[in-house]
């Protein structure tokens, strides 16, 4: 198969759930970095080979915002993109990078294994309460609506700070921010971590947003910001992991076979639940702060680049048989949660929730099984909204 040389466009590559896209595959295998089409018609940098991205994501020349903001190309219409792209204040003569890192290293004593320790009887709590409601349910049931939101939305309001009385508004938000096209759910969610923000100025407390807008520098709209990824990285991420690493479980036998035999296999198996998660369409937004040359070409300054982490972990010169799960896979270093001083900050946090979420639903529900074909899972019915993480869109199980 040969891509045509017309630039592909971005929308095009994007996989289904559970599932390749054959352009994309044969794009890594032509060439692991290639020039598309955004869905705002601009022009980027997409980069689909392992070692390609994790020299990217160590190189202090490619970072988060534009130099020129009013000039930089775009990965989406969505309004937190573009407000991530033009930057939230001035860094005076700082370079981007080492304030990314330095926020980085500021956040990094909130994610400790020592912190992760102390955290997880409290998310195995959540994760009982979560399966308790649902089996007072009658089966099916949606998975997804009854463990895999709402598990890491009350994880996430816990360590964010939010109110316990706010939470069903916070996650009302939440969900409009998510859907596409709904930039008034994207302005009232960003205007509820600003409001936010301000009460933890005034009354601090033992929580994210109180750490963040502590940091010198950091202004509401900073910390509203850095909340805003941390919402991505610690809601959307970890409950699409949640449901896609519980459907390819149910739809191999021997995955969850090996898991009931041997339930010390769980850590390996979180690490390759993440690595296979999604076939492409991993892709973070990043601009050339110089010029960048990389495999024959030159990425100029200010060039919108997107690292395909999802499809790098299928990158067949860094993984052997990448396509296969291998749950005795070792090492494994996916780039699921990027890569350098990129790499997700709340890793530990998602792979505490999976580990527990899946340990826990197939201890006390041994007979846990899909509701409908696997050929089904993904099908987006005709009245439900487009979003902007690329997931399952509905798990329906009995047991």
């Amino acid at each position: 198969m040969t891509v045509s040389e017309e630039l592909p466009a971005l929308e095009s590559l994007r996989s289904p759930a559970l599932g390749e896209n054959p352009m994309l595959r044969s794009m890594q295998e032509q060439k692991p970095i290639w020039r598309v089409r955004t869905e705002t018609r601009d022009e980027a940098w997409l980069v689909l080979g392992a070692d390609e991205v994790k020299k990217l994501m160590l190189d202090r020349r490619l970072v988060r915002t534009h130099p020129k903001p009013d000039d930089a190309a775009q990965f989406t219409d969505n309004p937190i993109f573009r407000m991530i792209a033009g930057g939230t204040g001035d860094g005076g003569d700082a370079h981007p990078y080492d304030v990314h890192a330095q926020q980085r290293s500021l956040l990094m004593p909130l994610f400790t294994h020592k912190k992760m320790a102390a955290l997880r009887p409290k998310v195995e709590k959540i994760v009982h309460e979560a399966i308790d409601r649902m089996l007072t349910m009658t089966p099916p049931v949606d998975l997804q609506a009854a463990i895999s939101v709402p598990v890491p939305l009350v994880v996430l309001c816990e360590l964010m700070g939010v109110p316990e009385d706010e939470r069903d508004h916070f996650a009302v938000l939440l969900d409009r921010m998510h859907l596409v096209g709904d930039d008034s759910g994207q302005a009232d969610f960003f205007g509820y971590l600003m409001e936010l923000t301000a009460r933890k100025r005034s009354e601090p407390a033992d929580d994210v947003l109180s750490t963040v807008a502590a940091i010198p520098g950091c202004t509401d709209a900073i910390t509203a910001t850095t909340a805003c990824l941390l919402v991505f990285a610690g809601h959307e991420s970890v409950s699409s992991h949640i449901s896609n690493g519980m459907a390819r479980l149910l739809t191999r036998p021997d995955l969850r076979a090996q898991l009931t035999a041997d339930p010390d296999l769980i850590d390996n198996a979180v690490e390759e639940l993440l690595r296979t998660a999604n076939f492409g369409g991993g892709w973070q937004p990043h601009y050339a702060y110089e010029d960048i040359e990389m495999c024959g070409v030159t990425i100029r300054a200010g060039d919108l680049v997107l690292p395909d982490f999802a499809m790098a972990n299928y990158d067949p010169r860094a993984f052997d048989a990448p396509d296969e799960i291998d749950f005795h896979r070792a090492p494994n270093n996916h780039l699921t949660f990027a890569h350098g001083v990129w790499h997700c900050v709340g890793a530990s946090l998602a792979r505490l929730e999976l580990r527990i979420v899946f340990s826990l639903l197939l201890e006390r529900l041994p007979t846990l099984h899909l509701a409908i074909p696997p050929e089904e899972l993904g099908a987006r019915g005709e009245d439900e909204p487009e979003r902007l993480a690329s997931t399952l869109s509905r798990l329906p199980m009995a047991w």
